[in-house]
């Protein structure tokens, strides 16, 4: 039976909060682009082409770790409920690694794809990000019952490209940072920890299937 005070977790009502909850920071700064129209500078500084894309760019990965950080969550509190609010994570993760080439493409280049294809010797750093963002696009087209139900087994095996996109978010991050480099530290440390996590929990479960087959029947 499920704990009463968790059951919520699993209605529509707990879906869209989470949903909101991830939404507020893209509301936030939709708000600061609305009143830097009016008042430039006022919230985005000299540059805000490059703070747009920098604090997009910044929820990307906090959203795409997000979704990798439910799962681990779920086993190691048995929440299993918490897994329904996985999906909602990665469109989230998606929506703002979209916005954040987006915001790339019109506010720094305005849309000057030369200057896009230069970037790439320049900026290899872009090469990963693009890689990461074209492997998500699958993953958040099949993101919903129907395609599990169509791709069966193969629905896991490419839902795993989750974890190559997140180590190419952090070479993204890594190749970008200057003079310090705190957050690809704080990244990787939580990267190693869910990795560890999934390793640990894939043993147990080998061993709980050895221990099933090995039992006299």
């Amino acid at each position: 039976m499920a704990r009463p005070r968790l059951t919520f977790l699993a209605t529509k009502t707990a879906k869209w909060i989470v949903g909101l909850l991830l939404a507020i920071p893209l509301l936030l700064l939709l708000n600061d682009v609305r009143i830097e129209l009016f008042d430039p500078g006022a919230r985005l500084g000299p540059n805000p082409g490059d703070i747009l894309v920098d604090r997009l760019g910044t929820w990307s990965i906090r959203t795409l770790y997000l979704t990798l950080l439910v799962s681990s969550i779920s086993r190691i509190f048995k929440i299993p409920v918490l897994v329904q609010h996985r999906r909602t994570c990665g469109l989230f993760a998606f929506t703002y690694v979209v916005l954040h080439f987006t915001a790339y493409l019109a506010a720094i280049l305005g849309f000057d794809f030369n200057t896009l294809l230069g970037d790439f010797s320049k900026r290899p750093y872009i090469i990963f990000g693009m890689i990461a963002l074209l492997l998500l696009i699958p993953l958040a087209i099949t993101s919903t019952r129907g395609w599990r139900k169509r791709l069966k087994l193969n629905w896991k095996r490419l839902h795993r490209l989750i974890y190559l996109i997140a180590v190419l978010a952090l070479i993204h991050l890594w190749m970008q940072e200057r003079s310090t480099y705190t957050d690809t530290v704080i990244y990787a440390s939580i990267l190693v920890l869910l990795l560890v996590e999934r390793i640990i929990h894939a043993l147990r479960q080998r061993m709980a299937r050895s221990k099933t087959s090995s039992a006299p029947s």
